[in-house]
């Protein structure tokens, strides 16, 4: 296999912006420091792509961090080998993208550092040179990753929302960053989701603790209060893409749950839903607003979604499924398929994803490349059976995994240091970026047919520039080698190494 060339590239130090400077943690973990002079930047994979040559881009337990090499595409079948076959003509369902979360903590973080290191800080998601997201999910109001516990209406029962108004937190930690981020993303697509009505429309509230059922009279009052925030928002320059009723809604039935929460059945979902949010939208200007269900884990599906979707009512308001991945070992990411041939007409989306830590272990594990590894195992494995787009939950996160005033502290695909004025890129960021930055919204599952026997994991996608995105993850202690082959009788071999994500980029014939 002949390297035609061999792409400038560094894994150590500064070359033409492009290289990641690395700080160890000890034996194979590593971070990519950035600050305000400097952060390795991925250029457009694309402008790399010559005639007859292919990219394949490799991150590894190792130390590499999207590593590009090009190689040339052979006409001349191997006469021996895994041969893996691609078939550009049989499409599955069209990517919405990627993206991370709009927290109060990820704002106060952005906030720590210079406003040229928190630039580049936002423009390794969202900027030319960056991993392409294009969602942003942005609470309505707290969650467990502000400094306090608050609503928009907060204080006694206000059954006409004359006290409504956005918070400090809004003004302070959310739209001015989502206003800066428009201008690099004008289309960016935000998702508004709330973990708490205002305490007085619950049942047995008592700060964060105890039963959270949403009280029967308030449905109504709950969806002038989702029109009410759409509007605030947009009198901002904000326009809200998508609304889901509410973030786990299951949560508020655990009476010990201790995080802000709203407790519906699936049944409960299903009446607001048809009877309250989706026409009072509608009425009010807002119909245009994507609406998705659920906001829940793996194990509830496709159960709780088919309980809202098979109401034609509801059905009528609901364009998608949304999903939470903290318990997708407890079941198969198969129920998704058996999910999309119920309702093919709705799209199926993760929203929120992020480790919890072990009991006793920190939650920031510095250059963790095993959580990059399941992280790219379960996108692979929901990709293959129909979920359009994976949104991360906060953007960046402290050394510490925070703040969070419940002490739920998290790991980040970027953690700030304040005190040094930098930021570390984890291994999770580059396993994100192996899909955000190479399968764009537009681009399409295609057929991908592995030799047998391997021991791989892998997804294709045909993009909307009539290129190939082909996924490769090696979670073993064995090189691999393989040969990809095109419907057009193009030859790729590559040796997929042990502990290594790879992406690898050909232009479809």
């Amino acid at each position: 296999m002949a390297i035609i060339c061999c792409i400038a590239y560094c894994l150590v130090g500064y070359v033409s912006g492009q290289g990641c400077v690395r700080k160890s943690f000890g034996t194979n973990r590593i971070v990519c420091v950035c600050n305000a002079t400097y952060c390795d930047n991925l250029q457009a994979p694309e402008t790399l792509l010559k005639s007859g040559n292919f990219l394949l881009y490799t991150s590894s337990q190792s130390g590499k961090r999207l590593s590009p090499i090009s190689y040339s595409v052979s006409k001349t079948a191997p006469s021996s080998g895994n041969v893996w076959q691609v078939g550009s003509c049989v499409t599955y369902q069209e990517m919405l993208g990627f993206g991370g979360a709009m927290t109060d903590s990820v704002g106060i973080n952005l906030g720590t550092i210079s406003e040229t290191a928190r630039q580049n800080l936002l423009n390794q998601y969202f900027g030319p040179n960056g991993i392409g997201y294009t969602f942003i999910r942005n609470p309505m109001g707290g969650t467990d990753f502000s400094t306090r516990f608050y609503t928009y209406d907060d204080g006694d029962v206000d059954k006409t929302l004359s006290r409504f108004s956005l918070a400090n937190e809004d003004f302070k930690f959310k739209l001015p960053y989502l206003q800066y981020i428009r201008t690099l993303v004008p289309n960016v697509k935000i998702i508004a989701t709330p973990w708490s009505p205002p305490t007085w429309m619950v049942e047995s509230r008592n700060g964060t603790e105890g039963f959270t059922r949403l009280k029967d009279e308030y449905y109504q009052v709950l969806a002038y209060y989702f029109v009410n925030f759409l509007s605030a928002y947009k009198n901002n320059g904000i326009d809200i893409w998508g609304v889901s009723s509410q973030n786990e809604p299951g949560d508020g039935y655990y009476v010990s749950f201790g995080i802000n929460s709203c407790g519906y059945s699936p049944d409960e979902e299903r009446k607001f839903i048809a009877n309250n949010l989706g026409p009072t939208l509608r009425k009010y200007g807002f119909g245009n607003v994507t609406i998705m269900d659920g906001e829940e884990q793996r194990p509830e599906f496709p159960e709780w979604a088919e309980t809202i979707l098979r109401d034609s009512t509801a059905n009528g308001y609901v364009n998608g499924t949304a999903l939470h991945w903290y318990f997708d070992g407890v079941a198969s990411a198969s129920r998704f398929t058996t999910l999309h041939n119920d309702f093919q007409d709705k799209f199926i989306l993760y929203t929120e994803s992020s480790y919890l830590p072990d009991i006793g272990q920190p939650a920031v594990s510095f250059g963790n490349w095993t959580r990059a590894e399941i992280l790219s195992s379960d996108m692979i494995d929901v990709f293959n059976n129909w979920v359009v787009g994976w949104i991360d939950w906060n953007m960046a996160l402290d050394t510490a995994g925070g703040p969070t005033y419940l002490n739920n502290y998290l790991d980040s695909p970027i953690i700030v240091n304040a005190t040094a004025q930098e930021f570390y890129k984890q291994p999770i960021f580059y396993a994100l970026a192996h899909f955000s930055k190479f399968v764009p919204p537009g681009s399409k599952r295609i057929q991908l047919n592995p030799a047998p026997k391997t021991t791989l994991e892998s997804v294709a996608f045909l993009r909307p520039d009539n290129n190939v995105a082909v996924i490769l993850l090696n979670q073993n202690d064995d090189d691999e080698s393989i040969v990809v082959k095109t419907g057009s009788d193009n030859y790729m071999p590559v040796t997929v190494a042990a502990h290594t994500l790879n992406t690898l980029l050909y232009t479809n014939q």
